[in-house]
């Protein structure tokens, strides 16, 4: 506590109230042009300030303060005067004075004013002490999380440099394999025709048939990397959803009969036509109900339903074989995942590119087990207003 009154009784008075109070830390000066060097020095919690005295009066210390305390800080001035009128009073308040003590003093009052102002400066203290501490835990925290997202943009970066890798190595593989898988299956047919002997053809026929999956994987590689880095244009047709399924039949007509299967379309109200690129949509339908033969059990049906809400069209490919694998569920459109059995399982190239066409037509497939039996793939279109 720092006393300034220009009187040394009333000084001497203060002290032994402090005393008394158990206010050991204290300092006091009678010369007021000592106030703000003292207040600097000593860092005072509570200023028992007197307003009228030679050189420098009570308001123009106060004045000075200002630029001594910051405004953020609470740092209780309790004036001592005589003159307790209204204009002293407002002049004070202004100044920065807290509280009043009259002269000649009351004791008792100026010691409950001394230690209401105290309580009060303790605990704004208090409070600067928990906005530090608060703050700090901030920044720390802003610093973790910017720390997490850095590591993160980091990761992703690295993913986006990963997937363009893999999607370049697809594209290279792609244009690298075409061009002699044409010279083979070019001369495999000559081959056929000249070849006599059964198990020449046979081997021809194996040649042929091997030749004919790698070109259809560099196709679907090619495919993937123009959807991915979306190079490729979406043309906006009128497709026929009938007409859709009956090419399919017509394509894997052989197969449908060597499993002896039906493929059965259910269509039972009048469905909309869906836009989009039909090379692309065609191939959806080729790949899925290839697929939903090649996985159901002979003698059996493959149904494809087709329904609509009046704002989507659902195609739905029904198998009965024996449905998708927990592990391939979780990896089903990812381009190198593993899956449970060998690359020509499920989670080949097709569904990756199914996805990425109905992507690219702002579609959805969604693919779940049947709760008997077999698995759903269903292709979901926004009709046009």
């Amino acid at each position: 506590i720092l006393i300034v009154d220009d009187k040394e009784s009333n000084i001497e008075i203060l002290e032994g109230l402090l005393e008394e109070m158990g206010c050991m830390n204290f300092k006091s000066t009678t010369n007021s042009l000592r106030a703000i060097s003292l207040f600097k020095s000593f860092q005072p919690d509570l200023l028992l300030l007197d307003i009228m005295m030679p050189n420098l009066s009570g308001f123009e210390i106060m004045e000075e303060l200002k630029t001594v305390i910051p405004s953020t800080t609470y740092l209780p001035i309790l004036v001592l005067t005589a003159d307790i009128s209204n204009g002293t009073k407002i002049k004070a308040l202004s100044a920065g004075a807290k509280d009043f003590i009259s002269k000649p003093f009351d004791l008792y009052e100026v010691s409950l004013r001394i230690r209401n102002l105290l309580e009060t400066r303790f605990l704004h203290q208090q409070i600067e002490t928990q906005n530090k501490l608060l703050e700090t835990k901030v920044k720390e925290r802003t610093f973790e999380v910017e720390k997490a997202y850095f590591e993160l943009e980091k990761a992703n970066l690295e993913l986006k440099v990963l997937d363009h890798a893999k999607l370049s190595f697809l594209s290279l593989i792609s244009h690298e394999i075409r061009t002699p898988l044409n010279g083979i299956l070019g001369f495999t047919d000559i081959l056929k025709d000249e070849v006599k002997s059964p198990k020449l053809l046979n081997y021809l026929q194996d040649l042929e048939a091997s030749a004919n999956r790698l070109e259809r994987f560099s196709y679907q590689a090619l495919l993937i990397t123009e959807l991915s880095t979306q190079v490729r244009k979406i043309s906006s047709d009128e497709l026929s959803l009938n007409k859709l399924f009956s090419q399919s039949g017509v394509l894997l007509e052989e197969k449908i009969k060597s499993k002896n299967l039906k493929v059965v379309l259910l269509n039972d109200q009048l469905i909309p036509s869906i836009f989009g690129e039909e090379k692309l949509i065609q191939l959806c339908f080729n790949y899925l109900i290839d697929n939903a033969i090649t996985y159901s059990v002979p003698d059996k049906e493959v149904l494809v339903k087709i329904t609509s809400d009046g704002s989507h069209t659902f195609c739905e490919f029904i198998d009965q074989g024996p449905g998708f694998s927990a592990l391939n569920l979780e990896n089903l459109y990812k381009v190198f995942a593993l899956a449970d059995e060998h690359i020509d399982s499920r989670t080949g190239l097709s569904l990756v590119l199914i996805k990425l066409i109905m992507d690219a037509h702002k579609g959805q497939v969604t693919i779940t087990n049947n709760d008997k039996k077999g698995a759903t793939v269903r292709l979901t279109f926004i009709n046009r207003k």
